[in-house]
């Protein structure tokens, strides 16, 4: 280039009086938006055409990919040992809840459905006629089956958030 201006000289100059003139006159919020979004326009095709060039040189591409890769690499946690552990303790967590679940939901209704004697019916809290009601025994019945309905949702819940 020899002993003349510098590549960017003129760029420069010309980004100088364009400031320059901005700082004389107010500027509406619209021409703000329209300046700035044809700026990034015009820098978005000077890297796009700086990437077409180092396409011709192969091993610059190449460097390229890598250093995408190992951005992918670094950024992603879903090929990672410990987000595959995660993911099976939060998966068999879940199960485990299901299946508590369904057990207490079963087990519950069982003890309301099936007769007991009056002895393990313990004692009627609401009468019904003269020989059937509302036991203490239905009531733990029905506490077990809203354990079990409680640890049911919450299996889905919690496999839906990741927790």
């Amino acid at each position: 280039m020899g002993m003349g201006k510098p590549i960017y000289a003129d760029l420069d100059e010309s980004f100088q009086k364009f400031l320059n003139e901005l700082q004389k006159c107010p500027v509406s919020e619209s021409k703000k938006t329209e300046l700035v979004k044809r700026l990034k326009e015009a820098i978005y095709l000077e890297i796009r055409n700086e990437q077409a060039n180092t396409e011709i040189n192969p091993s610059i591409n190449d460097n390229l990919i890598q250093l995408d890769m190992n951005k992918f690499n670094s950024g992603s946690t879903f090929l990672k040992s410990t987000h595959i552990k995660h993911t099976a303790v939060n998966w068999a967590s879940g199960l485990a809840l299901f299946s508590a679940g369904l057990l207490f939901i079963t087990i519950g209704i069982i003890l309301i459905v099936t007769p007991a004697t009056p002895e393990f019916e313990i004692a009627t809290i609401f009468y019904f006629n003269d020989h059937d009601g509302f036991t203490v025994m239905d009531l733990f019945a029905l506490v077990i089956i809203f354990m079990g309905i409680y640890l049911f949702i919450k299996a889905f819940i919690s496999k839906d958030r990741g927790i």
